[in-house]
């Protein structure tokens, strides 16, 4: 299947199982591919601010003013290194061109205030497989650990998958439904109030994307064996911790993005927004 945003000329899925899934930018002349890296998590940004949908009508007469409010919409401030928005676009773009996702509500679209932290699951998209529907509620962590990361993943999962949370984010997502959604019947079916939550379990997948500094890169400056063995390592035991923190039986995938420096990619972004937010 295609990838929208073509992120596979940048990231290859080095492991790809049912629970965790790892991923791999790479080296070229001996140098970590950063800047491939960012111009692709950049291509996301239009449809993580308006969402997939609203894409579709956007005629080229307001293309450049719809790229600056998406911008925009991101956030307005110098005061980013601390904000959870880019670990939340990496998680877009995984979701999407990973895991064949269609995102159902952009929650970013409705906040009321350019620099407002919008609270709640930091991905709502679906799948629509033959007759296999599920709904994707995602999370994401941007860290300088990666045990500090899959941690605090862990305890989002322990806070988030409870019928009290569930319902109440059910009651705020179902009214954003836009109405050309696939099966947009079905979704609000799903979140309805006095739906039955053992249905509505079987139904959820839970993506928790961590994006961390990691070490690997202060030893290893090419893609060779030693280099991926020292990956994979790394990742096990990243997995390993996590399972180790959480216990639940709906189905939860986690998704691994180690960099040389999450906050030299933080700064990079930053710069990228800043510049989408001027033309």
């Amino acid at each position: 299947m295609s990838k929208p945003f073509e992120s596979d000329l940048v990231l290859s899925e080095h492991i790809s199982e049912a629970n965790l899934r790892v991923y791999h930018v790479g080296f070229e002349t001996n140098k970590f591919r950063l800047t491939p890296l960012v111009e692709v998590i950049r291509k996301v940004i239009p449809e993580f601010a308006f969402g997939y949908h609203a894409g579709m009508s956007i005629p080229y007469t307001e293309m450049v003013e719809r790229i600056v409010e998406a911008a925009n919409t991101v956030y307005l401030t110098d005061k980013y290194k601390k904000r959870g928005e880019f670990g939340e676009l990496i998680l877009h773009l995984l979701l999407r061109d990973w895991c064949n996702t269609i995102p159902l509500v952009s929650k970013i679209y409705f906040k009321d205030a350019h620099n407002a932290t919008v609270h709640g699951f930091d991905a709502i998209h679906i799948t629509i497989e033959e007759d296999k529907k599920k709904l994707w509620l995602g999370e994401s962590k941007l860290y300088l650990d990666g045990f500090d990361g899959v941690k605090e993943l862990a305890k989002d999962v322990v806070n988030h998958v409870n019928a009290d949370y569930l319902k109440k984010e059910f009651e705020l997502i179902r009214r954003k439904i836009p109405q050309d959604i696939p099966e947009v019947e079905f979704w609000t079916n799903l979140m309805h109030k006095h739906k039955n939550l053992d249905e509505v379990f079987d139904t959820i997948v839970i993506p928790l994307v961590c994006t961390y500094s990691s070490s690997i890169f202060t030893s290893h400056d090419s893609n060779s064996k030693e280099y991926f063995e020292a990956l994979e390592s790394e990742c096990r035991d990243l997995f390993n911790t996590f399972n180790t923190k959480v216990a639940t039986d709906v189905e939860l995938i986690l998704l691994l993005l180690p960099v040389p420096n999450k906050d030299e990619l933080n700064s990079e972004l930053d710069v990228r927004l800043k510049n989408m937010q001027k033309i």
